[in-house]
Order: C-alpha cells, then structure tokens, then sequence
C-alpha cells in the first residue's frame, strides 16, 4: 500500500513539474500562445496589387480595341466632398464623359439603413443597383473620376469588395486621359453634351455569386476590440485624412464632427501619394518612396512584418492609402475601416479615451 501510494505521489507531483514547463502531459507537446483572432486579414501571395487593377489611358484604348468576350463599361464615380459644392451627378449629365460611360454614385449605393456617409451596400442592395444600371456580372469595368483618383479608389474597391465577377480596372487617370484627347481626339474620344440617364443600358438582373467583405472590411467593433486590447499596436493602421485633422488642430468638413484620431493609428495623408497636377497615381517606385517619407514626415513607419489596415474620413480616401500601400508592393494585403473617423467619433465621441489629438 505504501509503494502505491509512493507511486501515484510521484506521478501527480511529475504531472506538476511538466505544467510548470508549460508542457501537456498527455500529448508531450509545447501549449501554444492563443493567436489574436480580432481581425483575420486575407492570405496574399502577390507582391502588389488591389483585386482592382491600375490601367492607363493607353493601355484602356487598347483594351477597348481587343477581342474581349465581355462588355467594357466605363464608370464616372466622381463625388465631390461636402463643403466644395460640386455634385459628380451634375458633372456626369453635362459631359464630357468617356463613350458609353455610366454615372455610380456612392451616395446611393450604400447601405441604407445606416446613418453614416456611403458605407458600403448590402448584397441585395449592390444587386437592386448594378440591376437598374444595366451592368452584368460579366462585365469589365473601367472606373475613374473627374478629379483624378479620389472616389475612383473607392468605387472600384466596392465592385471587387461585394463580388463583381469581371474585371475592374481603376484608370490612373481621366485627367491623363484629356490631355491625351487634346491632342489626339480621335483616338482618345468622349462623349460630349447633356444627358438625363445615368445609364445607356437596360436593366438586368445582377447577381453576386461569391462577395469578399470579410476579406476586405474591419468594423467599429473590430477596431474598439483592438484599441481596448492594445493589439492595435500590431498593426499598421493608418488614417488617409489631412495631418492636422488627424492632430485635431483642424476642423473636420462635416459641421459638428469633432477632429483627432484612433488612439494607435498613425497619420498616412493621401495628397503626398498622387501626383500634385493630374491628381493620378504615382509610378510604382516613386509610390513606394512617397509612401515612405510621407510617413516619416508624420512620425510614423511601415513594418512588412504587421498586417495593414486603413481609414480616412468616410472610407473614401482611406481606400486611395490602400491602394497606394499594395500598388507600392509595401502591403501585400489590406482592408479598410469603412465608417472610418466619421463613425467613430459619432459613436464613441463622448469618451475621451476613444479620442486622441495632438499625439
């Protein structure tokens, strides 16, 4: 009896030992460290690209002229912030437009039962919408906007983001395109003079198979969960608005919206990343410098080894930094905050830890 009991001693106390090691007994394996399971980001192979891609004026002529199986539908996504008093809408109607090119507004298409700008739309919406416009599933998209690449980002990430099965180009950028077309008019037309539609098709029933959301979009439970978690500091999140909007030195456009920023996100400004005439892109290389100093010039950096997550406003620039971030090669994958400072400060204004400013 004494034996058994010696025995059955020394197995408990040898049990003992090896949960000291942080060792389970009954498999002889190391017990692994619980993985941050707040945000899951997409696995991405590549070294760039968007699920969008950047095309050219050229090389869109060119594309235009190939023996594509599937319809090229130009799309102006032109949206104008609300305190310059320019409406996309009204631009689109009094021309010029790129030929047969159609009018997506992202104040329409959107989420209605939100109380925050454009989020993004439902499924069923996204379905009703692109229906009404006449598109296919099939379709090639071309999308662009009259400023250079400001809502164009946005409006091509929704497409991809909710499942569009043809391609869709982002076109860097119809300011290139005019210049083209002053001197060359033929082989760079538009479609000039008033028109009402927003369309030249007939409605369709449009249909996702398959939409990438959670591939693609954090929410304001995702980022709070980081922030209360400090797991934000294992990310690169960066917000797209203007340094002192972000320093909340200066006021937001949107009356009664107080500025500041995400406690751990850092300052990305958008403006630095397009080229200062045209408003487009720039080429890779310089993209990846300008992306670079611009966050050194706020005091910030960028760590390949973080996953990246973005923001801005309203999720409309933040979808220019994310771009710019993958188009650069520095984030192989990204996704964006879609209600973005405007939810935020809405939402968890009234709680002073929530709001940072002149960090």
């Amino acid at each position: 009896m004494n034996s058994y009991r010696l025995l059955t001693s020394g197995i408990y106390i040898f049990k003992l030992y090896l949960s000291s090691l942080y060792i389970n007994p009954i498999t002889w394996k190391k017990k692994k460290k619980e993985p941050n399971t707040y945000i899951t980001l997409p696995k991405n192979t590549t070294n760039t690209m968007s699920a969008y891609k950047i095309i050219t004026p050229k090389d869109l002529i060119k594309l235009t002229k190939s023996a594509s199986k599937s319809r090229i539908v130009p799309v102006d996504a032109s949206w104008h912030m609300p305190n310059t008093n320019r409406s996309g809408l009204k631009e689109y109607q009094e021309g010029p437009r790129l030929p047969n090119a159609i009018f997506f507004d992202i104040d329409d298409v959107k989420d209605d039962q939100s109380q925050f700008p454009h989020m993004l739309p439902t499924v069923s919406i996204f379905n009703d919408k692109l229906s009404k416009l006449g598109l296919l599933p099939s379709d090639t998209l071309v999308v662009y906007d009259k400023i250079g690449n400001f809502a164009s980002p946005r409006a091509a990430w929704t497409f991809t983001t909710l499942g569009h099965e043809g391609e869709v180009y982002l076109l860097n950028n119809y300011n290139d395109y005019l210049k083209l077309h002053d001197t060359d008019s033929e082989a760079y037309p538009l479609e000039k003079g008033a028109v009402e539609k927003i369309t030249t098709f007939s409605p369709t029933t449009y249909e996702v198979k398959e939409d990438h959301i959670k591939e693609q979009v954090v929410s304001i439970d995702d980022v709070k969960k980081l922030v209360d978690s400090g797991e934000i500091k294992n990310y690169n999140f960066y917000d797209a608005r203007s340094f002192d909007r972000y320093k909340g030195t200066a006021p937001e456009p949107r009356a009664g919206l107080s500025s500041g920023h995400v406690p751990g996100v850092s300052s990305l400004p958008f403006l630095p990343l397009l080229n200062p005439e045209t408003k487009g892109f720039l080429p890779q290389e310089e993209l990846k410098d300008a992306v670079l100093k611009t966050l050194e010039s706020t005091g910030a950096q960028f760590d390949s080894s973080k996953p990246t997550l973005c923001m801005c406003g309203t999720g409309v620039t933040g979808a220019i930094i994310k771009t710019a971030l993958e188009e650069s090669g520095l984030a192989k994958s990204s996704k964006l905050y879609d209600g973005s400072w405007t939810e935020w400060a809405l939402t968890l204004g009234n709680q002073p830890e929530y709001i940072a400013k002149n960090e």
